[in-house]
Order: structure tokens, then C-alpha cells, then sequence
């Protein structure tokens, strides 16, 4: 089971994992192992014992280590490699999650607006393993929806500049459904649609931030995103 992608792991949205497409069903020593390796990469069995069972005596944690790799060698045989003495994922898994990071770091320039955006679309945000609430996870949940939003909200400054209205406003409302309370997302759906000329959803966009605000900062919008619509205020 060499070939790249006949293991396919998905760590974005929900936790799976499937060989030549169907589905393998693992305890959660077994999914944890995975999705470290997934997020860390190539890692010593001492370290991923401290990191996956932190509240164990180290003999016991290279224990339940030991453990998880016989039982998913047993239930997904070829996903693991042992590099120099560290662990790794081996290259028949494809992973949803280096997938997405690929995109997101690369150039917005250089995205394909057929499969690269139309991927963004397609998903109204990033949650990478929801429900999981270990802190190597949590770091890497933040790190990744301030890369996943950086980089969407880029690519529609680019669309708007470019006058490719329609699509910088989907990617507008992508980047706020994300990061609802994010100014510069408001700030860019805003724009967008006083580039379509869409004055009412404009002002929408605008009482929804004050609302949502409210809510959950007790602030007010401030002035720069206020400003934006000041133009109108004035006719």
C-alpha cells in the first residue's frame, strides 16, 4: 500500500479516515496519533507519548503509544513509517488538511479562480477537528483560521481591485463568515457591495457588525468601517 493518496485522512470539519475509499473505524489513541503526526509531522515516540497522554508516567505513555501503532498497523497497514526512530506519516496518506495549507500559502496570485477559490467556496469556514479540545489542537485550530482568513481576505482585495466585483464579494462573505467580528472583513464585504452598488446590503452588513458587536465585545463599530458608508449618509 505505497501509492499516494490510497489512505485518505480528514482532519477539517470532522475526524476520518478511509483506505481506497472506504472507511476504517479506529479508537481515539489511534485517531489522536494520526492527527498529531497529520499536524507535527515526523516525530520521536518520546514526544508523542508526552504529547497525546501528558498526564501519564513517561513508561506508561510510550506504553499507550505502543499500543496505537500494533492496533493501526493492524487497522490501517502502510499509514505509518518509522524515520531514524521518529514516527511518520508514511506517503500513501493524502491529508485534506496539508491540502488546504498549500493553498493558503501560496501566492493569492497565483490561484486558479476555477479550482483554487472555487475550493474556498465550497466550505463556509475552516474548523480543523471540531470538538477536540487538547491544546496541541487548539494552537493549531487558531494557526489555521488566521492563515485560512488571511489568505481568503486577500484574494478578494485582489478580485475588488481588479474589478471582479461578483467574486470578491463571495470571498467577502467567506472571510466574514469566518471572522465574523474581524473589522477588515466587514470592512471588504462592505466595499463590495457598494462596488455592485448594493447600497441596502451594504447597510445591512453594517447594522449586523454593530449587532454582533454589541453582543459579544459590548463595542460599537469604529469610525473606519462607519466612514464607509458616510457618503451615502450625505445624499
Amino acid at each position: 500500500m505505497g501509492d499516494r493518496g490510497t489512505i485518505s485522512l480528514r482532519l477539517l470539519g470532522s475526524w476520518d479516515v478511509s483506505v481506497q475509499g472506504t472507511r476504517v473505524h479506529t479508537g481515539t489513541r489511534q485517531q489522536r496519533l494520526l492527527a498529531a503526526l497529520a499536524i507535527h509531522g515526523p516525530r520521536s515516540r518520546h514526544y508523542l507519548a508526552g504529547l497525546l497522554w501528558p498526564e501519564c508516567p513517561e513508561d506508561h505513555a510510550l506504553g499507550s503509544l505502543r499500543a496505537a501503532v500494533f492496533t493501526l498497523s493492524r487497522r490501517v497497514p502502510g499509514a505509518l513509517v518509522c524515520q531514524g526512530g521518529a514516527l511518520a506519516l508514511s506517503e500513501a496518506v493524502d491529508v485534506d488538511l496539508h491540502r488546504l495549507l498549500e493553498l493558503v500559502v501560496r501566492p493569492v496570485a497565483s490561484w486558479s479562480a476555477e479550482r483554487d477559490d472555487a475550493r474556498v467556496l465550497d466550505r463556509p469556514g475552516v474548523v480543523l477537528l471540531p470538538g477536540w479540545y487538547d491544546d496541541w489542537v487548539v494552537d493549531e485550530q487558531a494557526r489555521l483560521q488566521e492563515l485560512y482568513v488571511n489568505a481568503v481576505e486577500e484574494r478578494a482585495e485582489l478580485c475588488l481591485l481588479r474589478g471582479d466585483v461578483h467574486h470578491a464579494l463571495a470571498l467577502a462573505r467567506t472571510v466574514r463568515d469566518g471572522a465574523p467580528l474581524r473589522e477588515s472583513a466587514v470592512s471588504l464585504l462592505i466595499r463590495a457591495h457598494l462596488a455592485l452598488g448594493n447600497e441596502t446590503e451594504a447597510w445591512q452588513v453594517l447594522q449586523d457588525h454593530r449587532s454582533d458587536l454589541a453582543r459579544d465585545l459590548g463595542e460599537q463599530p469604529s469610525d473606519r468601517v462607519r466612514g464607509l458608508l458616510e457618503p451615502l449618509r450625505r445624499r
